[in-house]
């Protein structure tokens, strides 16, 4: 979009890039969309994209985590009731 930014990171220059990257990605899409954005149209609409995205995402790791300590109660009770194990539930963080 024409502008300069310094990032200060903890990450690695290939994460910043990565990310960068990503932005200027959602940003190009967004202004081949809609021709007549101002800069910070399309800033605020990168960012309600992203954070769509990133909302949409927890929900799906919350749903394969829920799935995931679902299956292992169920292994857990299938060891136990075969007497070969403890009952130690596992969960996600």
């Amino acid at each position: 979009m024409g502008h300069n930014v310094s990032v200060l990171s903890d990450a690695s220059d290939d994460h910043v890039l990565r990310i960068v990257e990503h932005i200027n990605n959602k940003a190009e899409e967004i202004k081949r969309a809609s021709r007549n954005l101002t800069t910070l149209n399309v800033v605020m609409l990168v960012a309600l994209n992203l954070a769509d995205e990133l909302i949409r995402l927890r929900g799906e790791q919350e749903t394969i985590c829920n799935q995931l300590e679902t299956r292992s109660e169920e292994l857990i009770h299938l060891i136990d009731r075969e007497g070969n194990g403890k009952n130690i539930p596992l969960r996600c963080a």
